[in-house]
């Protein structure tokens, strides 16, 4: 699985907010989400709290993934919205080929890193961040 996330970005939103927030097909639409378990470097067990639905990581947009999909969105040092292509602990892919240091909070602002996504809702949890503006 090369460098597996730490399980310290799983689980439940909290306050801190270093769960990754990610996009999933529930059985119905796609929903924000968050990730419970690695499975694979590409394969995850994702939850909106309701449906556990395990996942592959793909590079589409949000309205068009379906069954056994998920996104995870990250802002670049312009700002700009990017799908992410895989993860490791350290680094991600992105949807331009690139591989890119991450991390939550200011990264999006440090050279040669990307911001992570937060799960949660930004009413939820200080700090929250919504890349896509969707509903949370």
């Amino acid at each position: 699985m090369g460098r597996p996330l730490h399980k310290k970005y799983f689980g439940t939103p909290t306050a801190g907010g270093d769960e990754i927030k990610v996009q999933f097909y529930n059985g119905a639409a796609s929903v924000n989400g968050w990730i419970i378990k690695q499975l694979g470097s590409k394969k995850f067990r994702c939850t909106d709290g309701t449906e556990v639905k395990d996942c592959f990581l793909v590079d589409k947009l949000t309205g068009a993934i379906a069954a056994g999909e998920m996104t995870i969105t990250v802002k670049d040092d312009a700002g700009v919205a990017r799908q992410v292509t895989k993860i490791a602990g350290r680094k991600v892919t992105l949807d331009t080929g690139v591989s890119i240091a991450w991390g939550f909070a200011a990264y999006g602002a440090v050279a040669d890193a990307v911001e992570m996504e937060e799960a949660g809702t930004d009413a939820a949890q200080a700090g929250a961040d919504d890349f896509e503006v969707d509903a949370d």
